[in-house]
């Protein structure tokens, strides 16, 4: 009888190790999950050249477009709107995105140009660092905006992937395929 107690509490120990197991990796792999592109959109729009991002909304689809850019870096990473000449009276359109964190922005310029940069001490502005080895970037290129949804912001903050396909449907854009 006594054997049948142990083996019975061995058997309970036993599937609730494994219970334990299966929920740890299960949310470490949906945490991986979460640096993967939301459904939908795309790798258009933009290129890495000289450690810069290059946007180009109108390429691929609609002229207003969206775009989800993820931080791959342990820490927060800058985005700093680079300008030319001619557009000197617009507003930056500076960013921060949290360590392994999605921002949303959405934007109907012909082309727009960002460096990125990790905070250091003893620099106003951080060092810089290669756009290509730092964020991810994808498109929704066929977006359905409303009238009071259109022009160039920083839509979404520092979200989870879910939370900022959310948070972008809440405010009453439509990323469509």
């Amino acid at each position: 009888m006594k054997y049948l107690a142990r083996s019975g509490v061995a058997w309970w120990i036993l599937v609730l190790g494994c219970g334990l197991v299966v929920n740890i990796s299960s949310a470490a792999e949906s945490k991986d999950d979460d640096n993967h592109n939301p459904t939908g959109c795309r790798n258009v729009g933009y290129n890495f050249s000289l450690k810069v991002l290059h946007l180009y909304p109108g390429e691929v689809g609609a002229r207003q477009s969206l775009y989800f850019i993820f931080n791959q870096l342990h820490e927060p990473i800058n985005l700093y709107q680079l300008r030319d000449n001619e557009k000197l009276r617009n507003l930056y359109l500076n960013h921060s995105i949290a360590p392994q964190q999605w921002s949303v922005f959405a934007t109907g310029e012909k082309e727009l140009k960002f460096t990125c940069t990790i905070n250091a001490r003893g620099s106003n502005y951080g060092d810089i660092v290669d756009c290509a080895d730092s964020i991810r970037v994808c498109e929704y290129n066929h977006v359905i905006f409303g009238l009071n949804n259109r022009g160039n912001y920083w839509l979404i903050n520092s979200y989870t992937r879910n939370a900022a396909v959310n948070a972008v449907v809440h405010y009453g854009i439509i990323p469509a395929q």
